[in-house]
C-alpha cells in the first residue's frame, strides 16, 4: 500500500505540542474549526470521531491505538478517494524547546494513481500542520 508522510518541527516542547494536538476527539484545539465540526462518540480505543467538512460531507475515524505522544486511527467512512486508510500522528522531542510531529498514513487509492494519492494526502497533512502553526502563533 502507498504511504504518505510529513515530518515537521515545531517550536514547542513535546508535552506542549501534544497538549495541543493529542486529543483524538477535539481537533478544534489546533484546527481553528468550530468544536461541533469534530464530535467524538465513545472514549478510548474504538471511539469514533465525526469530522464535518466545510461542505457538510463527513469523515468518520476510529481510534485504533494510543500511547504517550501518539495515536493511530483509521477511516471508517469517508467521501475521500481512499480505502483501508490507517494513519498515525506521533510527537517526539527534538530538544527541550522543540518537538517533531510525524503524520503518516497508509491506504489504497481510489480513482487515482498511488503517486497522486500520496501527493493528495501529503497536501492534507501540510494543510493541517499549517493550521497548527497558526494556532501556535495566536497563542504566542
Amino acid at each position: 500500500m502507498p504511504k504518505a508522510q510529513i515530518v515537521h518541527v515545531f517550536p514547542l516542547p513535546a508535552r506542549d505540542l501534544w497538549a495541543l494536538i493529542g486529543d483524538f476527539g477535539d481537533t478544534s484545539r489546533w484546527s481553528g474549526r468550530p468544536v461541533e465540526a469534530c464530535v467524538q462518540d465513545g472514549q478510548g480505543i474504538g471511539s469514533l470521531r465525526m469530522l464535518t467538512l466545510d461542505d457538510g460531507r463527513q469523515i468518520v475515524d476510529r481510534l485504533d491505538a494510543a500511547g504517550e505522544y501518539f495515536y493511530c486511527y483509521s477511516i471508517v467512512r469517508s467521501p475521500l478517494p481512499v480505502s483501508s486508510y490507517k494513519a498515525t500522528m506521533a510527537v517526539s522531542p527534538v530538544d527541550v524547546s522543540s518537538s517533531q510531529l510525524t503524520w503518516s498514513g497508509e491506504f489504497k487509492a481510489i480513482g487515482m494513481s498511488d503517486a497522486d494519492a500520496i501527493t493528495f494526502w501529503e497536501s492534507i497533512y501540510r494543510m493541517g500542520i499549517g493550521l497548527m502553526e497558526k494556532t501556535i502563533a495566536r497563542r504566542a
